[in-house]
């Protein structure tokens, strides 16, 4: 595994969720993620941040070439969100999505958006009846459009169509908004 710049580190079961279990990485797209720091074949529990933002870089090429990087990432956030429930923690998480209902799905999602070691701030505010503005702030590799997915295929698994908006990006910064 390559050394980590900043220090951050991602778990293995995010890479596990899309990479295995989503987009079913092999031939020339596992190559280039072995490239990169992460081996399909060979996971590890921990990777360096920097592993997991090149991995999706590669991901974009590979699977969604004819994409805007904004689309392309927002449909890796919902395959990460499927993926990942295959994966033995995901599992777990699974269990309980259904009967937890949208509201509270949407009260969790600070801790449940820790895709790394580092807390950014994440805050839910309420906007109305299922209506609610995810944001979060001081992120120093703010990926929105993933997030944005992520909460797509997370919510689907409580029962509702979810609709899901990046309405500010701002460098670190950004906001994403979410109704059914």
């Amino acid at each position: 595994m390559q050394d980590s710049f900043s220090g951050r580190a991602t778990q293995g079961s995010f890479f596990e969720g899309l990479f295995v279990h989503s987009l079913k990485a092999s031939g020339p797209f596992a190559d280039a993620l072995r490239e990169c720091g992460y081996d399909p074949r060979h996971p590890k529990a921990i990777y360096p941040i920097e592993v997991w933002n090149a991995a999706l870089e590669v991901a974009w090429r590979h699977c969604y070439p004819g994409m805007a990087r904004e689309a392309a990432y927002r449909e890796m956030g919902r395959q990460l969100g499927l993926g990942f429930l295959q994966t033995w923690m995901g599992k777990v998480v699974d269990m309980g999505l259904p009967m937890l209902g949208p509201d509270r799905l949407m009260a969790r999602v600070p801790s449940l958006l820790a895709l790394d070691t580092f807390r950014y701030e994440v805050k839910v505010l309420p906007l109305g009846q299922r209506q609610y503005r995810v944001s979060i702030r001081k992120d120093p590799d703010a990926k929105p459009d993933l997030i944005a997915g992520l909460l797509d295929a997370g919510l689907g698994r409580t029962g509702v169509k979810a609709t899901t908006t990046v309405t500010m990006r701002n460098g670190q910064d950004f906001d994403v908004d979410v109704s059914w």
